[in-house]
């Protein structure tokens, strides 16, 4: 009889474990929110050509412990076919901070249809300059300038 109430506990305790939400979200290291692009302040239009224009409210950096990193957008977009569109876009990436230097990459499973990552550095202690390659510019890079409330250690 004895044994079996030894059965008993550990095939609970392996059913508690189980069924455990062991893993939580992971924890922010810094936040950061957007204040201007290309020295203009939010919000901004950042594409205007041929009757689309596309409009952006705000934007938010969070870099969070293990590496990973989310950049939220807010953003209205125009086009001259089709009804307007209120967005909240969020892209999903890995980070790495070198020195001063923040590289940002995400998997990407089709290489010839793959916009580059920005890429950036932090200019002061509570700033982050992240650079954009302006794919209708060719050799041009479009600033993001988003600032936190306290210094990254």
């Amino acid at each position: 009889m004895h044994l079996s109430c030894q059965k008993a506990f550990i095939l609970l305790a392996a059913f508690t474990l189980a069924c455990h939400e062991t893993t939580s979200p992971p924890a922010v290291l810094r936040s950061f929110g957007l204040e201007s692009v290309d020295n203009q302040p939010v919000p901004t239009v950042i594409r205007a050509s041929g009757g689309d224009t596309t409009l952006l409210y705000s934007a938010n950096l969070t870099l969070y412990e293990g590496g990973t990193a989310d950049i939220v957008a807010r953003s209205r977009q125009v086009h001259s076919t089709l009804p307007p569109r209120e967005a909240t876009d969020t892209a999903h990436y890995l980070y790495r901070i070198i020195g001063d230097s923040l590289a940002l990459e995400y998997p990407c499973r089709d290489t010839a249809t793959c916009v580059a990552p920005p890429f950036g550095k932090f200019t002061t202690g509570t700033t982050v300059t992240l650079y954009y390659y302006d794919n209708f510019n060719i050799g041009h890079f479009v600033t993001y300038l988003y600032r936190g409330s306290y210094a990254l250690d």
